[in-house]
């Protein structure tokens, strides 16, 4: 085996391009001994964001475990990695990027001795065997873990070799941008859909993306032989986005549909949704933590592609803003799971989207709307006003399509902004 991993060092140290498209991404310089873990969605990207550091470092070994030249490799072989690069290159600081090392039984051992030696480790992997989510508590307090997702708006126009220079808003880039907002509200930020020129290619992609997660991640994995059920409860999430979720109208749509389930597969198959990073639950927020825990949840995606292709209120644009700027508070957050997003409601019944939370400190509070008009504007208003007298902020926020205003009440300030605008803010 050790002349296969030989081949693979070498091969991966000679194929992998030196130019690459960067992300914005910035992972920090370790200088204790844990590793670094991409944690996100299949597709995003994360292997590319691999070689990018590879190509940094002086000294790098790239794996990747599904290699058909290594496609025998046994858990005790991933010792033979260390002697391999020590035979080829001499003693030196090594940096070792793996893709997909979960393949491997054992492989958590081997990861920690390299570690304890002082090498600088790099690991992402989609698997079903084990998510990159699963991979992070796997090494928990030997990792630092990053949270990467497709394409941020940002990323996007970086991809479409549209660099903003300062003042942009103000000229003739404000039009190339809202053009380019336009595709990404439509088709989303998965870097292969964005490649893709077609209409027809893009939907078969994300199709397949929705598929690979239906059978491999969920029905595969979660050894669930009712596939039925698996594809009715992720397409249900799917077409609830942006909307309350509650388990007690999951299972009257199952029942009605003649679907048949237990409640420990339904549980299993939310879990798991969220852990792929398909979908994520927005806890209400409330004063009790346990209160919090158990209270409805709205239905967000973690790409609004899926939207455009998959669901049947594709053009309900206001729930697609509402999910556009949940995606990218979740991206701010940088946590791989959201504890500082909640909605809130008020006793009266008043609703605002978003609150964030930084130390039990609420930060912001926000409200979405496709367009302000004389029909919603007192109930979006409403909504941001008391979710700002709760937490005793000075400022709200009304992000809209491409509406811009300032205006005050009761000595609050509310901002209305155009979300392009808003996810192109430096933050």
């Amino acid at each position: 085996m050790k002349d296969e991993i030989k081949k693979t060092i070498i091969k991966y140290r000679e194929a992998i391009p030196k130019k690459i498209f960067s992300r914005d991404l910035s992972i920090h310089e370790i200088k204790f001994d844990k590793a670094t873990i991409l944690v996100g969605p299949r597709k995003a990207g994360k292997s590319f964001f691999l070689y990018t550091l590879f190509n940094k470092e002086e000294y790098p070994i790239f794996i990747n475990f599904e290699d058909s030249l290594i496609s025998g490799i046994k858990s005790k072989d991933l010792n033979e990695i260390l002697d391999s690069a020590k035979e080829l290159y001499g003693l030196k600081k090594f940096s070792f990027f793996f893709d997909e090392i979960q393949n491997i039984p054992g492989w958590e051992a081997f990861i920690i001795s390299l570690l304890n030696s002082h090498y600088s480790v790099f690991i992402t992997g989609s698997n079903s065997n084990l998510l990159s989510k699963e991979i992070a508590t796997s090494l928990r307090g030997k990792s630092l873990n990053y949270l990467f997702l497709p394409f941020s708006l940002s990323e996007y126009l970086s991809f479409n070799n549209l660099s903003l220079k300062d003042g942009w808003e103000y000229g003739d880039e404000k039009f190339k941008v809202k053009e380019k907002f336009n595709e990404f509200f439509k088709f989303g930020g998965f870097p292969e859909v964005c490649l893709s020129d077609s209409l027809e290619l893009k939907n078969k992609l994300l199709n397949s993306y929705f598929d690979t997660t239906l059978y491999k991640d969920l029905s595969d994995r979660l050894n669930l032989k009712n596939t039925t059920l698996v594809q009715t409860v992720l397409k249900y999430l799917l077409n609830l986005f942006g909307n309350q979720f509650s388990i007690s109208s999951l299972e009257n749509y199952l029942k009605s549909n003649k679907i048949s389930y237990s409640l420990e597969d339904v549980y299993s198959i939310l879990k798991s949704s969220e852990d792929v990073f398909f979908c994520t639950f927005l806890r209400q927020y409330k004063k009790s933590f346990k209160k919090t825990e158990f209270s409805k949840s709205k239905i967000y995606l973690l790409d609004q592609g899926y939207i455009h292709f998959l669901a049947k209120e594709s053009e309900d644009f206001g729930r697609i803003l509402e999910n556009i700027v949940f995606i990218e508070l979740f991206r701010r957050n940088s946590e791989i799971e959201n504890k500082n997003i909640f909605f809130f409601k008020s006793l009266n019944g008043k609703e605002c989207d978003f609150i964030v939370k930084n130390n039990k400190k609420t930060i912001d509070a926000i409200q979405v709307c496709y367009a302000l008009n004389s029909e919603n504007r007192d109930r979006e208003t409403n909504g941001l006003f008391e979710a700002m007298k709760e937490f005793n902020l000075k400022q709200g926020l009304i992000l809209t399509f491409d509406q811009e205003d300032k205006y005050e009440i009761d000595g609050k300030k509310i901002i209305v902004k155009p979300v392009w605008k808003w996810l192109l803010e430096k933050i």
